[in-house]
């Protein structure tokens, strides 16, 4: 009886020994897979995760070390054109001045309308979200250009004008208070704390 244990068991540690080198085996080789396709790997999650720059740069060393090339390049092309539209997206929504008055499509427009007097459009629809009262991405930038070139023409007269673009919708007379409140308390605590540093 003793036999017959010792016999099955040097059969089960055979076995097992057997299996671990056919195993180790097989994880060599994904492993050596998974090094071949690191870089891919790597720049695909970091795609997934919206980091571009990332991504770009792991598909760039795939390329380089001959990882999935195509699918490489795809989306290094991919990233590329999301990163240009991207970019024209936010140049877009960026906040542009027009010290000339005749582009309608800037949130800032500047007219000088006679010596010592100056006109000033400020588009709300580059500053707030759709009929809300919510500040979009960028909208300080252009309160705090508005506010320099108030105290810049601190000795003429200025007008400021705010232009919304709101819905029908039923609280739109509320939207549009709350939007030139916002945009001209704004105006009025930046000049108050420029003009008294503490």
């Amino acid at each position: 009886m003793s036999h017959l244990r010792k016999g099955c068991l040097g059969l089960l540690v055979g076995g097992l020994v057997g299996m671990a080198t056919f195993v180790s085996a097989d994880d060599k080789g994904s492993a050596a897979d998974q090094s071949d396709n690191n870089y891919y790997w790597q720049g695909t999650q970091l795609y997934n995760l919206g980091r571009l720059g990332e991504a770009f740069e792991s598909y760039e060393k795939a390329i380089q070390k001959k990882q999935n090339s195509k699918e490489s390049e795809a989306y290094l092309l991919q990233i590329r054109q999301e990163i240009v539209t991207n970019a024209k997206k936010r140049s877009d929504e960026r906040t542009a001045l027009n010290y000339g008055g005749t582009n309608p499509d800037t949130a800032l427009n500047i007219a000088y309308v006679e010596k010592g007097f100056i006109r000033i459009t400020v588009l709300g629809k580059f500053l707030f979200d759709e009929n809300s009262a919510s500040f979009k991405t960028g909208a300080m930038d252009v309160i705090n250009k508005l506010v320099n070139v108030l105290q810049t023409k601190d000795s003429q007269r200025v007008q400021v004008t705010l232009i919304n673009e709101i819905d029908d919708v039923h609280n739109v007379r509320d939207i549009d208070a709350e939007r030139a409140l916002l945009v001209f308390s704004l105006i009025n605590f930046k000049r108050t704390a420029a003009s008294n540093p503490a």
